[in-house]
């Protein structure tokens, strides 16, 4: 591992010079960050976004500095959301309040099940097939918890299965009725309800698009079903790495109003002070396993949406047994198919 970091920090500076380097805060620049991401503004908004992006822009110089000289433990770059203000979007997440989370049923406990003095080793999800590719929610759609709800339904669905199959999101969007709001925000819990009594669409059958529209219920192809779910209610980090490793992927709730982790590029993310309490929880993502970086210590490995181009081919490293980092022991749910 050491061999690799080395490796890292030797292509960083090509790599900054690449994504930022020659996109300085001039015209050039600017211009080509509207041509990679395909943006198109009028003079107002053109003018609103570039100054987002200038700040962003130098913030991220200035993180990268540090990282370089070993102070931080990730690193951060451009991306799609870098001319974007998303404290601004996601103040409509604040206004769809998060349930009530009634008792669930405890973590039914699997044969062999290990306790975390007893887990050797970390786990990684990925690796047995049961993990979809990386979605795109878009940048000014908050559908992050439909993405979460579908990924971790795809998982527990395959191990039972043995067949992966990508479901819909957009189904999600378009039907799951209030509290959720579609594009404006929404919950994994919510959603569980929902497909408990209705199904899920497949992908294929409900394609993804960054708007919701007219519930198509009659159109969709079912994907499957869940017989409930869990909530574990404890905030405890051990718990959650022990049912990852046993029983298999969690959807969770982080706080993510942070520039670090906005222009997040990679590395184990450790952002001190950020907040953990269940209200101000504000993007839904999937755990799919956890580990121990040899320098940095433990993290969670979590799956976006925001693009294979975004973090580390769309996926983050949290720091793990950190006060639970950003809210992730918060509120971990995974259903029972």
């Amino acid at each position: 591992m050491g061999s690799v970091r080395l490796l890292i920090l030797y292509l960083l500076p090509l790599l900054m010079f690449l994504e930022l380097g020659m996109s300085t805060s001039n015209d050039d620049g600017w211009t080509q960050f509207k041509i990679k991401y395909k943006k198109r503004y009028n003079t107002e908004e053109d003018n609103c976004h570039r100054k987002i992006y200038n700040t962003k822009l130098r913030a991220i110089r200035a993180h990268n500095r540090l990282y370089l000289q070993g102070k931080v433990s990730y690193w951060m770059r451009l991306n799609e959301f870098s001319d974007s203000d998303h404290n601004l979007l996601f103040s409509y997440r604040r206004m769809v309040p998060p349930p009530l989370e009634r008792s669930t049923i405890g973590v039914v406990k699997p044969p062999n099940y290990k306790t975390y003095n007893q887990i050797r080793g970390g786990r990684d999800w990925r690796k047995f097939g049961i993990i979809s590719p990386v979605g795109t929610q878009g940048h000014e759609c908050l559908s992050c918890w439909a993405f979460s709800t579908t990924g971790v339904l795809e998982a527990h669905l395959a191990r039972r299965t043995r067949r992966l199959v990508p479901l819909s999101p957009k189904h999600l969007m378009d039907c799951v009725p209030k509290p959720n709001e579609g594009c404006r925000g929404g919950w994994v819990s919510v959603a569980f309800n929902y497909t408990r009594t209705h199904g899920i669409a497949t992908l294929s059958s409900y394609p993804y698009e960054p708007k919701a529209e007219r519930c198509r219920q009659d159109l969709a192809y079912n994907g499957g079903f869940l017989r409930g779910h869990v909530t574990l209610n404890k905030r405890c980090e051990r718990e959650l790495a022990e049912v990852v490793y046993n029983v298999g992927p969690v959807a969770v709730s982080i706080h993510s109003l942070h520039q670090d982790f906005e222009e997040y590029g990679g590395g184990v993310l450790r952002i001190p002070d950020c907040p953990s309490d269940k209200i101000d929880l504000t993007h839904s993502v999937l755990v799919v396993g956890f580990d121990t970086d040899p320098t940095w210590g433990d993290y969670w490995l979590i799956k976006n949406s925001y693009g294979k181009s975004w973090g580390e081919s769309g996926y983050f490293r949290l720091a793990r047994n950190a006060g639970n980092m950003c809210g992730v022991a918060s509120l971990p749910q995974y259903p029972i198919v």
